[in-house]
């Protein structure tokens, strides 16, 4: 694979490290030989430039709130705390265009969009914490992906650091400007396994002029999953549709139930268009047999989002993804085997439209999870481990078995990183 031609070589000595706070970098119990604080671009592409000659391997590291997600290092060297390479670069607020480097939390970009009236489309679960890098190298997304799509639809260009010390862009500063393979892609999602992401530039969108949420409880979880994905499916343009347990930890504590399902619907827009969102969502939840419909108040609106789209609850948490037609059906499955090893309900939360569940077990096993992904697998589906306390973890029981492109994935691997500088054994297929 031939990287893109517009290749810097800004080649820097290696950062100061400290070796003082290695316990804050832990990764399922492996601590680094120490933690370096890069300050540019510059300075990441050096270190990892000094750390590819001497053999070491670095794992970039930005708010730690992913880093549950896949297996442990084959070997771990150097954290490379990202924190400080966070700068704005450019916010272009009339052309819907923002460059951030990639240690800034989601949370203070948002606060220096929000000055502007307009926002990254991204929902984060800890947005104080999760860093920019982070939330791209995971593929990290929540709710308002029903309305705007995924970190892969948001991502006009890039700058990354290659193990060999190369600064590479991608992509650009405008909407229309991919010729050829877009090189953004390979390293959204591809947990920093290629490349060290230092800067993006996203499209941004304008902040809603009126938003409201909507919440209906049902006993059967088939009939509120069955009406979430109508909704989701509809033409009311709704930002978001979630079913969750009624029980959930996350959600506000005056709207759970001892049983049962919940939906929430999104609605955002105009006045005007928010107002007939709620109106047609409110008749479709009464008449598909909601016990009740209503809604938080607007001051509270915004809280039930954030507190919804953290993890809800310590244990085991799993990614599970079908088609839409058949993400309820998974559900259905994972559950009733998460609930024969646990006497204690589990949690999910269903996004409505996109195909995507996550599933919290109290206390589970390598038996339980390997049972839940075959039954995803019998579905077309797929299930990823984002966090198992306590349990051991390979890259096969973290991602699952290889699918039939991992010889691709292999050599892009090799061509990027032949000496697997960066976060080694930790993606798929221990790549």
């Amino acid at each position: 694979m031939n990287v893109p031609d517009d290749v810097a070589n800004p080649v820097s000595p290696p950062p100061i490290a400290s070796t003082s706070e290695t316990g804050r970098f832990a990764i399922k119990a492996m601590l680094p030989g120490h933690v370096a604080h890069p300050k540019t671009p510059v300075d990441v592409a050096g270190l990892l430039a000094d750390a590819t000659s001497k053999g070491e391997a670095v794992v970039p590291w930005g708010g730690g709130t992913h880093q549950g997600i896949g297996a442990g290092p084959e070997r771990y060297d150097i954290a490379c705390d990202m924190s400080h390479v966070n700068e704005l670069v450019a916010f272009e607020p009339a052309d819907l265009v923002v460059t951030v480097q990639a240690g800034m939390t989601l949370g203070r970009l948002q606060d220096h969009l929000r000055e502007k009236g307009q926002f990254l489309a991204l929902d984060g679960g800890h947005p104080e914490m999760s860093t920019i890098g982070g939330m791209l190298a995971t593929n990290s997304s929540g709710p308002s992906r029903l309305l705007y799509g995924s970190a892969r639809d948001l991502v006009l260009g890039m700058q990354v650091a290659l193990p060999n010390g190369d600064l590479v862009r991608s992509g650009g500063k405008v909407v229309k400007n991919v010729v050829g393979y877009d090189l953004n892609k390979l390293h959204i999602g591809a947990l920093g396994t290629v490349g060290t992401i230092c800067e993006v530039t996203f499209k941004v969108h304008p902040l809603p002029r009126s938003e409201g949420t909507v919440l209906a409880h049902f006993d059967d979880f088939k009939v509120a999953n069955d009406v979430a994905e109508r909704l989701a499916r509809s033409n009311l343009a709704l930002r978001s549709v979630i079913a969750f347990s009624s029980t959930l930890p996350s959600s506000p504590a005056d709207i759970r139930q001892p049983a049962g399902t919940t939906v929430a619907v999104w609605c955002a827009g105009w006045p005007a268009a928010v107002e007939r969102q709620k109106r047609d969502v409110i008749a479709a939840l009464s008449t598909a047999g909601a016990s009740a419909v209503f809604g938080p108040n607007p001051q509270a609106h915004a809280a039930f989002w954030d507190a919804i789209a953290r993890p809800t609850a310590p244990g085991v948490q799993l990614k599970l993804a079908s088609l839409p037609s058949r993400i309820g059906e998974l559900v259905t499955v994972a559950t009733a085997v998460a609930a024969e090893a646990d006497p204690a309900p589990p949690e999910w939360i269903v996004y409505a439209g996109v195909g995507i569940a996550r599933l919290a077990i109290g206390s589970g096993s390598v038996e339980v999870i390997m049972r839940i992904r075959d039954a995803a697998a019998s579905r077309g589906g797929t299930c990823v481990i984002a966090s198992a306390d306590g349990i051991p973890m390979d890259p096969a029981l973290a991602w699952g078995p290889v699918r039939d492109d991992f010889a691709l994935m292999q050599r892009v691997k090799a061509q990027f990183d032949p000496n697997r500088t960066l976060n080694p054994g930790r993606f798929v297929g221990g790549i």
